[in-house]
């Protein structure tokens, strides 16, 4: 059977692609799921720890609620995702996607083991997580390296393409419960954290170094001392320097 050539199909050879896919597959699966309401896809805090139900941290980053959600994540995923592949590699580019929301979700777990009542009836949908983590990285790597990026036909700047994903959360929380977008707000802080990881130090050398800056200035000041330029020390000795003929 001969493929239709006006019928392009989704490539499934990079890892990017394939994330999107499973995103499209496993949300489906758990809409219908829902229906009879149960949700066993998506990320519990308490059920994970008291029940041990340990697939739920894994499963939940490929569900998303929501038409919407689940179509544009996608795309986000196979275009943002299949950029950072490109430029990374598949293994840390899945790394990267993946593992920032993980580590979210532990950071969840040891809530709900200090807080097991604030967590017993959450369950969390960890696509968007992925979908926040591709975006704001891809983002802040154009920053870094000075690139201008295309929002909808709009030039923007890497740090703006970053705050955008920031403020899809935020509005998340805003206009529904920031309970709800808990692990995409810790995600948000992590993605910030890996970017700057090797810059901070850099920063605190600086701070540290115009402080004893300040220190040494304020030394002088205290002292008394003056730095003489040598022009004006010169100019004693000018008359004295003549040649005898």
């Amino acid at each position: 059977m001969r493929r239709n050539p006006w019928i392009p199909l989704p490539s499934v050879h990079t890892r990017a692609h394939q994330i999107a896919i499973a995103t499209i597959v496993v949300s489906v699966v758990q809409g219908l799921l829902a229906q009879s309401g149960n949700y066993p896809l998506l990320f519990s805090p308490f059920r994970t720890l008291f029940r041990f139900e340990l697939w739920r941290p894994f499963t939940s980053l490929f569900v998303a609620v929501g038409p919407l959600e689940v179509i544009f994540g996608a795309m986000i995923i196979y275009s943002v995702g299949g950029m950072l592949e490109y430029r990374w590699g598949r293994k840390r580019m899945t790394a990267i996607a993946l593992g920032i929301p993980l580590i979210a979700e532990v950071v969840l777990l040891l809530g709900a083991i200090l807080l097991p009542s604030v967590f017993s009836g959450q369950y969390y949908p960890g696509s968007r997580q992925v979908v926040t983590t591709l975006w704001i990285v891809f983002g802040l790597l154009a920053h870094f390296s000075g690139e201008m990026l295309n929002f909808w036909g709009t030039p923007i700047t890497g740090r703006t393409f970053a705050l955008i994903g920031v403020g899809f959360v935020v509005l998340t929380g805003v206009f529904g419960n920031f309970g709800l977008v808990l692990p995409d707000l810790i995600t948000i802080g992590l993605c910030y954290l890996y970017m700057y990881r090797g810059r901070t130090s850099g920063i605190m050398r600086k701070l540290e170094l115009r402080y004893y800056e300040w220190k040494l200035q304020r030394l002088k000041n205290k002292s008394g001392f003056r730095v003489i330029k040598g022009s004006k020390a010169r100019n004693d000795d000018d008359d004295s320097d003549h040649q005898i003929h």
